[in-house]
């Protein structure tokens, strides 16, 4: 008879990454996929482009975007919407840090580098772009370090073997190489980068388009992920540590970014990279970056995220407001400029 079969719950595939803050292996042990209804497969990719190619060909519906393949597409007219916010750094909860050899002596500073090699991800990368940020904030040129491309997992070696001087490593590769006595902390990269937007979803368009109550269920559960990630990053970094398959004495110790109780990217963080990007001669300046913006991250937050805090409820956020308070180095114009309207605490309407 109709009606005595359940209701079969909907499939995504959501693509991740093997680095530490994808936040969907705590979504998956919290069961929120199950709450919501949908039948969701994690899908392992090596790197964020293969990830990303598997959304544009339609394989995966989700996948984490970091900040310069989320410029670079905009920036191609590509046909997908930027979502809530997965892990950011701040002050308080810095990224990226510079590491130097146990027995390293004479270098006590970034300014220290100059002439030294630094082995760093490569080009194109977020540390490869902070690194202006970097030799800008310090009076240095990019001439003045000598850089060598190199994996994050490989670095420890690279450094142990005096191959390189330093190199500009992210959780937990940090952890990992100063528990093995391969290297430490000179310095983490607040310094020159206080705070950034690390990686957020990002969908399709037309996918999202046709099943916005799915992408809704999607940023909710992502929301309550953060929420439950700030409250519990004891047993969070035992989740994502034992995901990745790291020892215990490192992912109880490893850095955690925080994540964003309401979900909303941080927007002049955004605006900066493009600035920082643009700086470089590395990008192209859009022509109305306005209207990029807008076309892909503010009507995306009203679309989906806005409807998903009016069930959720918004809640307050010390952590993110400290850090809007910032000036970062690349914005040209006054901060308030490049505020989100609800960074502004100006309601977003939802739309459909």
């Amino acid at each position: 008879m109709a009606g005595t079969h359940p209701a079969h719950a909907e499939k995504i595939v959501i693509g991740y990454m093997p680095i530490l803050n994808q936040a969907e292996a705590v979504s998956e042990y919290l069961g929120l996929y199950k709450k919501y209804g949908l039948e969701v497969e994690l899908k392992l990719f090596q790197n964020g482009p293969a990830s990303l190619r598997a959304l544009l060909s339609g394989d995966v519906q989700v996948s984490e975007a970091g900040v310069v393949p989320m410029l670079n597409m905009a920036g191609q007219g590509l046909p997908v919407y930027y979502l809530t916010s997965g892990g950011i750094t701040t002050p308080e909860y810095p990224g990226g840090t510079i590491m130097i050899r146990n027995g390293d002596t004479t270098t006590r500073s970034f300014k220290d580098l100059k002439g030294k090699q630094i082995g760093q991800l490569g080009k194109g990368t977020n540390t490869y772009f902070w690194l202006w940020n970097a030799t800008n904030k310090f009076g240095m040129q990019r001439s003045d370090l000598k850089e060598v491309f190199v994996p994050f997992p490989q670095m420890g070696d690279l450094l142990a073997s005096k191959q390189v001087d330093a190199v500009y490593a992210w959780p937990p590769f940090d952890t990992l190489i100063a528990k093995s006595g391969r290297g430490k902390l000179l310095v983490d990269d607040a310094a020159w980068n206080p705070y950034t937007v690390v990686n957020a979803i990002a969908v399709r368009r037309d996918w999202a388009d046709k099943n916005p109550d799915t992408v809704k269920k999607i940023v909710k559960i992502t929301i309550e992920t953060n929420r439950w990630i700030n409250d519990n990053p004891y047993k969070a970094r035992e989740i994502l540590g034992k995901n990745i398959k790291l020892p215990e004495d490192v992912y109880k110790t490893m850095r955690l970014s925080y994540f964003p109780r309401n979900g909303y990217q941080m927007m002049p963080s955004i605006w900066d990279f493009y600035h920082l990007m643009v700086s470089t001669g590395e990008f192209q300046a859009f022509p109305d970056p306005k209207a990029v913006f807008d076309r892909y991250w503010i009507e995306p937050a009203r679309k989906f995220i806005a409807p998903a805090l009016h069930d959720l409820g918004l809640q307050d956020d010390p952590t993110v407001k400290k850090a809007l308070k910032i000036k970062l180095q690349n914005l040209p114009q006054p901060l308030e400029a490049y505020l989100a309207p609800w960074e502004r605490d100006e309601p977003l309407r939802s739309g459909n």
